[in-house]
């Protein structure tokens, strides 16, 4: 929690600080019925990355869940940047890539589901926080992964492609691997497709070809996913959006994870079984590569315009 920064509507603080004036209300309705979106932000090299996509796809996720967005997404981006830079003129921060999560409510109100009982606008906060990435170490490891037993959440229910702060089928199945020892979880929908992990979309490799769930199956449309799709094409190579059950990974040359934090990850074990020999392959470290060279370029670019 040190070098913690949050931001309830637009009210800022230090975590380590003196109290100060941010109060999330009993009867705010992310706290009473999980009624939420989120996004998560990062930085790199001093930069916010992909600010403009994660707020286009909060504006998504809130017209697939019927909220009415009080704040716009430039007051939001405003606010987002007044955070970050709070963040870095902490002792010893300026260097520190940080981890920023916006959390959106309905609104605070009475008990009841009905529009009636909402009787505020949009509220928000931000958690501005030090960055823990991934070790080389952790690289060359590669991630191990259990398939749970829960079912990813139906489109039909309650779609994973809308970025809900309502969490618990992706919390209950990584509460439900851990235990026998695997770092997270995948799940499959109820026909037995392999959808996304907890917090992360999935892919592999056979045969050079590059393979990952489509977003029609009921999955969140992930920006580092599209980033490195678009990427692999660029690479020459073959990218197929295809339903697969969970042997497919089992049989993989390798298997691949993305996501905001992680980029594009080496996975190692699938259900305690090794991928190929058990090391990250090739194409994925390619992919990695190309991936970091990219956000290097992004946070170069960031940084020549705030000259």
């Amino acid at each position: 929690m040190l070098n913690t920064v949050i931001n309830v509507n637009g009210h800022l603080q230090s975590l380590d600080g003196p109290p100060g004036p941010p109060v999330i209300t009993a009867f705010d309705r992310a706290y009473l019925y999980g009624d939420s979106l989120y996004e998560v932000v990062r930085s790199h090299r001093g930069a916010l990355l992909h600010v403009e996509e994660h707020l286009i796809r909060l504006e998504e996720s809130a017209r697939l869940c019927s909220m009415d967005l009080t704040v716009s997404r430039a007051e939001f981006r405003s606010q987002i940047e007044k955070s970050y830079a709070h963040f870095r003129n902490q002792p010893g921060m300026r260097d520190r890539d940080a981890y920023v999560r916006l959390i959106v409510s309905r609104g605070e109100g009475k008990i009841g589901f009905g529009k009636s009982a909402v009787l505020s606008p949009t509220r928000y906060s931000l958690i501005v926080q030090p960055l823990s990435e991934p070790t080389e170490d952790d690289v060359r490891k590669g991630l191990h992964l259990g398939i749970a037993e829960r079912h990813r959440n139906s489109p039909f229910a309650l779609t994973p492609a809308m970025k809900s702060g309502n969490y618990l089928n992706s919390l209950l199945a990584f509460i439900e691997v851990t235990p026998d020892g695997y770092d997270d979880a995948l799940l499959c929908n109820a026909d037995g497709h392999v959808t996304e992990g907890t917090t992360f979309n999935v892919g592999y490799f056979r045969r050079g070809i590059l393979c990952t769930p489509p977003f029609d199956i009921g999955i969140l449309d992930g920006i580092t996913r599209r980033e490195a799709l678009t990427l692999a094409r660029e690479l020459d190579i073959e990218v197929r959006e295809t339903r697969f059950p969970r042997e497919r990974l089992y049989e993989a040359d390798e298997v691949w994870v993305t996501s905001t934090i992680k980029g594009v990850f080496p996975v190692t074990r699938v259900d305690g079984r090794r991928i190929a020999d058990g090391k990250p392959g090739p194409l994925t470290l390619r992919l990695r590569a190309a991936y970091q060279k990219r956000i290097d370029h992004l946070a170069q670019s960031h940084s020549s315009l705030a000259r």
